[in-house]
C-alpha cells in the first residue's frame, strides 16, 4: 500500500510541475500608465499620458500636429522594457541608432530624435553620419 501512495503522490508531483505555469502578468493584464513628452526644435513641446496594454502598440501622438507618429510597446515579463517607434513627415528623422526603432529598458527613458531618414534593410555604413539633434521623448511609467 505504501508504494503505490508514494507512486500516486510523484505523479501528482510530475503533472503539476510539467503543466504550463502561469505569471501574475499573464493572468490579468492590467493597462499601464504613461506619462511621456515630446520636445521638437522649432515646435511646442507636449506632454500627455496615456494608458497601455503590456505587449499591444500604443500611439504617442500629439493630435494638433500630426506630422510626428510615435508609438510604444511595453513588453511584459520580469523586466521593465519596451519598444519606441516614430515617423515624421515630410522631413524624415529617427533615432540615435539611425533606425526608426529603438529599445529601452527602465521605468524610465530619454530618448534622442535626430533628422534624416532611419536606415533600412541589413546593411551597414562603412562612414559615420553626423545628424543634427531635432528633439527628444521622454517616458515614465
Amino acid at each position: 500500500m505504501g508504494g503505490s501512495n508514494v507512486f500516486g503522490r510523484f505523479a501528482i508531483a510530475s503533472i503539476f510541475c510539467l503543466a504550463p505555469q502561469q505569471s501574475l502578468s499573464e493572468e490579468a493584464t492590467y493597462p499601464i500608465k504613461i506619462i511621456y513628452a515630446v520636445a521638437i526644435v522649432g515646435k511646442e513641446p507636449f506632454s500627455a499620458e496615456v494608458s497601455c496594454l503590456p505587449d499591444s502598440t500604443c500611439s504617442l501622438a500629439d493630435q494638433n500636429d500630426p506630422t510626428i507618429n510615435l508609438a510604444i510597446t511595453l513588453y511584459s515579463g520580469s523586466g521593465a522594457n519596451g519598444e519606441l517607434s516614430i515617423y515624421c513627415s515630410p522631413n524624415p528623422c529617427s533615432f540615435q541608432n539611425s533606425r526608426s526603432r529603438i529599445e529601452f529598458s527602465g521605468r524610465r527613458a530619454t530618448v534622442d530624435i535626430l533628422s534624416g531618414e532611419a536606415d533600412s534593410g541589413i546593411t551597414t555604413l562603412l562612414v559615420v553620419r553626423r545628424r543634427q539633434w531635432i528633439g527628444e521623448v521622454l517616458i515614465s511609467y
